[in-house]
């Protein structure tokens, strides 16, 4: 009954997306207008004629190894829980995915396990816990990448900290099957959840799975190597505007800016990384009109170039799977 309740879910966030997307889309253009009357309309336009757009495709290639080696920790969860499935379709399932990029912290990404369930029949409370545990190494990524960057900038420090105590602890409590045991029994009590709780413990047992020590530690390396690329995309947006600015500087603001957008669970962060990437840049002296420019470039080159790539791997999954289903 829940692993229904899941797939009637994932197919009524399906129906829904749509409008999601152009709401997304419609507030991402906001955000650029916004910031180019803030930066200075003229100076943004004199910003983008003097951009060498000959890094675009050397940026653009940055951020497609960025997926694919998310993609590969994909696949690497998967087989950690036991989920054997051919490699393009595990490729066509996760690309997909970064369609929902511009949901609340990328949660929409649970879409994939629905695509899981409809390909190769896998509980989808079984995998639910690979999407969490891409978006918790994830995040312990960026934060190894701001700490490493962080002497260039000295700035959120604290913000680093709180978000790494609380990553550590939630894992802490998953790796504690005593406690988690405790709290499924406690919420076995309440109606609702009682009627979950099969699903609870299969989700359980995966989460206990992805984040042993082990496990955890290849993730998070894949997970500092792959933004790590996107942080030499930045470095190369700064470049084509003639900055001067060094790849540490770089490295901190995409990182901690991602992170940002990232802990505010607005969906893409949307607003709240586009303001914290041309704020650090301005901090760091670089012009309004550039840094403005530069922010809208960079989030195209990564968060919608991501969904261009995913709605293509959408439409390949669902020919794929309407293919099967006759």
């Amino acid at each position: 009954m829940s692993e229904q309740s899941s797939e009637n879910g994932g197919e009524k966030s399906l129906s829904r997306f749509r409008k999601r997307l152009v709401i997304s889309i419609v507030v991402g253009l906001g955000i650029f207008v916004a910031l180019s009357i803030y930066a200075d309309v003229g100076e943004v336009t004199q910003a983008f004629a003097k951009f060498r757009w000959g890094y675009l495709p050397l940026i653009l290639a940055l951020t497609f190894l960025n997926y694919l080696l998310r993609f590969y920790k994909w696949h690497y969860y998967l087989g950690c829980i036991g989920v054997k499935i051919k490699g393009i379709d595990s490729l066509t399932i996760f690309l997909s995915g970064l369609t929902m990029s511009v949901t609340p912290a990328k949660l929409g990404e649970i879409f994939k396990s629905y695509l899981l369930k409809r390909l190769k029949g896998t509980e989808i409370s079984r995998s639910i816990p690979v999407v969490f545990a891409e978006r918790a190494t994830d995040m312990l990524g960026l934060l190894i990448l701001a700490a490493i960057s962080f002497s260039t900038f000295q700035y959120g420090l604290w913000v680093l900290i709180i978000v790494l105590a609380v990553l550590l602890t939630l894992i802490a409590i998953l790796q504690s099957r005593r406690i988690c045991v405790r709290l499924l029994k406690t919420f076995k009590s309440v109606p609702l959840i009682n009627k979950l709780s099969d699903s609870l413990i299969i989700a359980y047992e995966s989460a206990y799975t992805l984040f042993r020590l082990k496990t955890l530690l290849v993730a998070v390396s894949i997970s500092v190597l792959c933004w790590g690329f996107e942080c030499v995309a930045m470095y190369f947006v700064l470049v084509g505007f003639d900055t001067g600015a060094s790849v540490l500087l770089s490295t901190f603001v995409f990182s901690f800016s991602s992170l940002a957008g990232a802990v505010s669970m607005i969906p893409g962060g949307l607003g709240i990384a586009e303001g914290s990437f041309a704020g650090l840049l301005i901090l760091s002296g670089t012009s309004k009109g550039i840094a403005a420019s530069a922010t809208v470039i960079i989030r195209f080159c990564t968060l919608w170039f991501g969904v261009i790539v995913g709605l293509i791997a959408m439409l390949v999954i669902k020919d794929k799977i309407t293919g099967d289903s006759r």
